[in-house]
């Protein structure tokens, strides 16, 4: 990402969280935040579950695995794939390489690169599956303006396509579709021309991200297991309401949980997700009925329990050993 624009985001994400922590009063967040410190723990123990279905998604799309790369290597390797995002200022891509690294001396580098890939194109499509079934209550909870109307109407149509499309063309190869479709934007033809020079390796990661449909259904159970995971990490913000003391209130729990992820997605240029989480929450809560100066302090919460798993990832990292190369390379 270009300097200028980390910076930029830097300093906007760094205003808006001062922003929020003085609007909201430094002393009633310590307040919350101190009063409601228990829901951690459950937080940590509700996301070992949401990583536990990382690790188990993933080996699900390896098909013929060899038995080395077992659930715990895949759950370690996860959970510190993990604490390398947390801390990579931008897109929160810095725990991929760890994790082609990690499972290359057990499944050789093609399949490896191609297997974390395919994962990283599950974790998107859950994302969305998950994003579509928040719809229905965010329609029903969230004010019946037309701004919000329009908003959730184009949210559903964008995901219903993007979705579809991305489901259709796992099998065929979506890679290669995807510069054909990039080439008739002339605006990026320079981009396409760049992809098409690599188009060998575009289509050796179509053949890896394809690999799993050689075993019926198990993509199926793959696509499951993520969306279990995304639907179990919601719950972060039952506990978290339940906390603050506004109650166990599931419903919009899953819309804030949901909703917030769009608002750090489309402000992805944030490093950290500094301000972008804070700011989402503040007005998801707003939106909601619900104090906004709580959502800051929701917000930080979460923030504690992101903070607790890049330590234990950063501990796992430090702990795992070198995995003996026992596969063949591909």
């Amino acid at each position: 990402m270009n300097r200028v624009i980390r910076i930029g985001g830097f300093i906007l994400g760094a205003t808006l969280l001062v922003f929020l922590v003085i609007h909201s009063g430094p002393a009633m967040l310590w307040r919350t935040i101190t009063g409601s410190a228990w829901v951690v723990g459950p937080l940590v123990l509700i996301w070992g579950v949401v990583y536990a279905c990382n690790a188990r998604a993933w080996q699900l799309l390896i098909p013929d695995r060899p038995p080395e790369f077992t659930f715990l290597r895949a759950f370690l390797l996860t959970i510190s794939s993990f604490a390398m995002n947390f801390t990579t200022p931008a897109l929160s891509l810095g725990g991929e390489p760890l994790k082609m690294a990690g499972a290359t001396p057990l499944l050789g580098r093609e399949r490896a690169v191609g297997s974390v890939v395919s994962f990283r194109f599950l974790h998107s499509v859950s994302h969305m599956v998950v994003l579509l079934s928040a719809i229905i209550p965010a329609a029903i909870l969230l004010p019946h303006t037309p701004a919000i109307w329009a908003m959730l109407g184009g949210a559903t149509i964008f995901l219903a396509g993007a979705t579809t499309f991305l489901l259709s063309s796992h099998r065929d190869g979506v890679f290669e579709r995807g510069v054909s479709l990039l080439g008739r934007v002339w605006l990026l033809r320079a981009l396409v021309e760049r992809l098409e020079k690599n188009r060998g390796r575009l289509q050796e990661l179509d053949r890896e991200l394809s690999a799993v449909h050689t075993a019926p259904g198990q993509f199926k159970w793959a696509l499951a297991t993520e969306v279990a995971g995304r639907i179990a990490g919601t719950l972060e913000f039952a506990v978290i309401l339940y906390g603050l003391g506004l109650g166990l209130d599931i419903p919009r729990a899953f819309v804030i949980a949901n909703l917030g992820s769009v608002f750090t997605m489309l402000l992805f240029f944030m490093p950290f997700e500094m301000g972008a989480k804070e700011g989402g929450a503040y007005l998801i809560f707003a939106w909601l009925g619900l104090d906004p100066k709580l959502g800051t302090s929701a917000a930080l919460l979460s923030r504690v329990r992101e903070l607790a798993w890049a330590v234990i990832g950063i501990g796992a990292l430090l702990l795992m050993g070198p995995a003996k190369p026992r596969a063949t390379s591909r």
